[in-house]
């Protein structure tokens, strides 16, 4: 008699910023989902202010910015966010600005070439950098005191960033998002299987569970 096998991890690619309050959340929510059904996770990097200067850009109450369609909403409702971040056991503070995040999103794709381990450890370190730590990571030196705490080498970060080499994936996830009528983050791609927002798990559960059976 063969013994049972563990299922395949089902694949989802997410589209986050790191200026994103409901990306942060989303890793969370995927580490819970990832408790009940295995998952192979695909951070893409998605760019959504790419107005956005390196000095950021301040957060007014009632400020605007795009919607899901290229509609005008609402700053965040950062009592909300609190409130759903307490439901998950998560640290979350209100930013006192957008970042420019270009910079943060390479250094993470810098990270992924090193191991997916590394990837890991920087991608979880720039968010609870901007909603824990108040730090601005839009500033290439924060990033670089992110990298030495999590041990990757800074002097190939720095060289990466200055050659741009990153930017063409940066790029190409822009071009995905657009074939896949993605305009805001996250977004959670199961196969055919869209979910936007930070989701319920029981969400993120079904769409696994109909991309298994599709």
């Amino acid at each position: 008699m063969s013994e049972p096998t563990d299922p395949d991890p089902v694949r989802v690619f997410v589209y986050f910023d790191y200026s994103c309050p409901y990306s942060y959340l989303a890793v969370t929510l995927l580490e819970m989902a990832a408790s009940t059904t295995p998952l192979r996770v695909v951070w893409r990097p998605l760019e959504t202010r790419s107005e956005i200067g390196g000095e950021g850009l301040g957060i007014a109450p009632g400020e605007m910015r795009a919607g899901a369609e290229g509609e005008d909403s609402a700053d965040p409702d950062w009592s909300a966010l609190g409130e759903r971040a307490a439901e998950l056991g998560v640290p979350l503070y209100r930013p006192d600005k957008w970042p420019a995040t270009r910079a943060a999103l390479q250094a993470s794709e810098f990270a992924r070439d090193l191991s997916e381990e590394a990837h890991l450890r920087i991608h979880r370190a720039i968010f609870r950098a901007h909603f824990v730590r108040g730090m601005d990571i839009g500033r290439v030196d924060h990033l670089l005191q992110l990298a030495t705490e999590e041990g990757i080498d800074t002097e190939a970060l720095v060289a990466a960033l200055e050659d741009g080499r990153y930017l063409e994936e940066l790029a190409r996830t822009e071009s995905e998002a657009e074939r896949y009528s993605i305009h805001q983050t996250p977004v959670f791609l199961f196969g055919r299987f869209k979910v936007v927002g930070a989701a319920p798990t029981e969400v993120l559960l079904e769409a696994a569970r109909r991309a298994v059976v599709d």
